[in-house]
């Protein structure tokens, strides 16, 4: 294995990001389990992009969570993040994937990430995400950041 895109304080690698279509998606989800779809939410005018301060883990992350049983990448997208923001979003463009090395306990997992531009939306508070911020992805701040979700962020601007 190469060097990591980005290395969380976990210990949690980033090992790739892969563009793909919805079949490539699922022909890769078949060989390594791919439970989480996140969500890149870019202001159009600013290129910045939506992150959350997840209530439990104290640091800004990309909306997103776990599909459910019988629900597929883009509904669990969907899902996601109209309840930790508030916001609903139609059409979610598949950009690709993420490929973790996980440490607790040791797995190899994918992240499914979509991506939609706004302008002049707003994000409320949830159970799971208390405060928001647009920012351009790896750029310097003040606030904890989840190292994984500011390389995928990046990515997914700069690939569009």
């Amino acid at each position: 294995m190469g060097s990591p895109i980005a290395v969380d304080h976990r210990g949690n690698h980033l090992v790739a990001v892969i563009k793909a279509t919805t079949s490539e998606l699922e022909a890769a989800a078949a060989t390594t389990p791919c439970p989480l779809a996140l969500v890149v939410l870019v202001d159009g005018v600013t290129a910045q992009v939506l992150f959350g301060l997840n209530t439990w883990r104290r640091e800004y992350e990309l909306p997103g969570g776990i599909v459910e049983p019988g629900e597929g990448f883009v509904e669990t997208a969907r899902r996601e993040l109209e309840e930790e923001t508030g916001i609903h979003i139609e059409t979610l463009e598949l950009v690709g994937y993420a490929q973790f090395a996980l440490t607790d306990p040791v797995r190899d997992e994918l992240g499914a990430i979509y991506r939609a531009e706004v302008a002049g939306v707003q994000a409320s508070a949830s159970d799971e995400m208390q405060q928001f911020l647009w920012r351009s992805p790896l750029s310097e701040t003040e606030h904890v950041i989840s190292a994984l979700d500011d390389a995928i962020a990046e990515w997914a601007v700069r690939s569009h």
